[in-house]
């Protein structure tokens, strides 16, 4: 196999797996994890609210994590092939 959908161009689909929370799966109908198609945070989230409108109002109070790294202000960051996402509660500096 050559990772070349019916021989032709290489696939460049990049599918991250999200994990939503309990917090967050209350507004997906109980999903907790989806794979999403998309190579950047911006579009991830906008491919959950048009998959999920109910999270629209809920996903801006979470942060971002990539892989385990939390990001507050993640819309461009890229995802790789086989990133793991999840949203994670904001927290306040003091």
């Amino acid at each position: 196999p050559s990772g070349r959908p019916h021989g032709g161009r290489p696939s460049t689909r990049i599918v991250a797996k999200v994990l939503l929370s309990g917090a967050l799966s209350q507004y997906t109908g109980g999903v907790d994890i989806v794979e999403i198609d998309a190579p950047r945070v911006q579009e991830l989230i906008a491919a959950l609210a048009a998959r999920f409108p109910a999270l629209v109002d809920q996903i801006g109070h979470f942060a971002v994590a990539v892989d385990g790294v939390v990001y507050h202000d993640a819309p461009y960051h890229r995802l790789e092939r086989d990133s793991e996402v999840c949203f994670v509660p904001r927290v306040a500096g003091g």
